[in-house]
């Protein structure tokens, strides 16, 4: 299994970010009813293929947008699925699509601050020197 140094050396923090919104866009797809699940299988099973694939590929930029632009397909898919749910709350499908809209706007503009750990310096620039 690649390490998360590893992994991010070979895909980027973008890279990573596209992993981590196609594993989210997965697990949303795993939930939903049987019949939805079996429409959106092709558009899942293909951000889960890429994602892996994004993992050990030679080009990561192409792959990543590859990754992105399955990702965004997946997201309207399962947007416009509870869109058309007589069952689900307005306020649900409010939320669902602020959170993928903000997801998807965070993968394309690039904004990958890590949602844990300490920050990493610009390339070239050190840390403020520390106490002592």
């Amino acid at each position: 299994m690649t390490s998360p140094k590893g992994l991010l050396d070979t895909a980027g923090a973008a890279g990573v970010l596209g992993i981590r919104l196609a594993h989210t866009l997965y697990s949303r797809w795993r939930r939903l009813a049987p019949a939805d699940r079996e429409r959106l299988e092709p558009l899942a099973e293909d951000a889960k293929g890429r994602a892996l694939e994004l993992r050990g590929t030679s080009d990561p930029e192409s792959a990543g947008q590859d990754l992105h632009a399955v990702n965004r397909s997946l997201a309207e898919a399962l947007l416009a699925s509870a869109e058309a749910d007589p069952e689900l709350p307005e306020i649900e499908v409010h939320e669902l699509r602020k959170d993928l809209k903000r997801e998807l706007d965070r993968l394309a503009s690039g904004d990958i601050k890590a949602s844990r750990g300490a920050a990493r310096e610009p390339a070239g620039e050190s840390p403020p020197p520390g106490p002592g």
